[in-house]
């Protein structure tokens, strides 16, 4: 299957699967399927793995249309619905102005990061999706910490046990 996607509630993720040649206009209304998918949590992070994917000109009398149409639809739409982090992995065989437009479509979803390896991308998912035990808005401030034990202090210099970083 070239294009496709799977919600996945349990393991708390969306992944975005693409292969094979492409046309930009079918990566647009695979997202707009997913977003239209009763399924379809905006808090689940995605992982949108197009290695081994092929854009190709759909129509070679409008260069860019198509391109143009995908980046307006996540500038708008896709930014506007989801709230969750989003990892964009690539291969090493793009030709370099797929990439660079792969890379332009990335920078217009906030939380997106672009990658070449899959598990770093993984990584960098979990790492975002469990830094923070709770969820907490921008006014909510963390919790005290307890108070260290024995008379340590906060500013003991030491081995990061006391509030510096790991």
């Amino acid at each position: 299957m070239p294009l496709g996607y799977h919600i996945n509630p349990d393991d708390g993720l969306i992944t975005v699967q693409g292969d094979g040649s492409v046309a930009v206009g079918e990566i647009t209304q695979l997202v707009q399927s997913l977003l239209a998918d009763g399924r379809f949590d905006p808090t689940l992070p995605q992982i949108m793995d197009f290695r081994g994917l092929r854009p190709v000109q759909a129509q070679p009398d409008q260069p860019g249309a198509a391109i143009a149409a995908l980046r307006e639809f996540l500038q708008q739409e896709y930014r506007r619905r989801v709230r969750a982090d989003i990892a964009v992995v690539i291969d090493e065989h793009l030709e370099r102005r797929h990439c660079a437009d792969i890379y332009l479509l990335t920078c217009t979803m906030e939380a997106a990061e672009l990658f070449a390896d899959y598990d770093q991308a993984l990584r960098w998912l979990m790492r975002r999706a469990f830094a923070s035990p709770w969820p907490r808005g921008a006014d909510e401030a963390a919790p005290a910490r307890p108070e260290a034990a024995s008379g340590e202090h906060d500013d003991a210099p030491g081995d990061g046990a006391h509030g510096a970083p790991e």
